[in-house]
């Protein structure tokens, strides 16, 4: 899900993903960078984070929500739809926190 924030922050990207909870993240095989939060106590399930910004310099984060380990097997899905209850809570959560900035 993209999240986009119609204002422009005085901080950088990782300034910003760390005041809403989440961690740098380098994917030891595809070595892309991105974010990362837990929202329990074990690996999985976690929100995966990707910062950007927009041709006006606006903040946007594409989120998503891995429920469990990619199994890489045909017809088999690791991630929750952009709709479900959890995804939309955990975007409220992050603009709650990013308008009072």
């Amino acid at each position: 899900m993209l999240i986009k924030f119609n204002k422009q922050f005085s901080q950088n990207a990782l300034t910003l993903m760390r005041k809403i909870g989440y961690q740098p993240w380098r994917d030891p095989r595809s070595k892309t960078s991105s974010f990362i939060r837990h929202p329990g106590a074990s690996y999985y399930p976690r929100f995966h984070a990707y910062p950007k910004y927009d041709q006006d310099n606006n903040f946007m984060i594409d989120l998503h929500f891995d429920w469990r380990r990619p199994m890489h097997k045909i017809g088999i899905k690791s991630t929750e739809g952009e709709e479900s209850e959890v995804v939309q809570q955990e975007v409220d959560r992050i603009k709650s926190i990013l308008d009072k900035i």
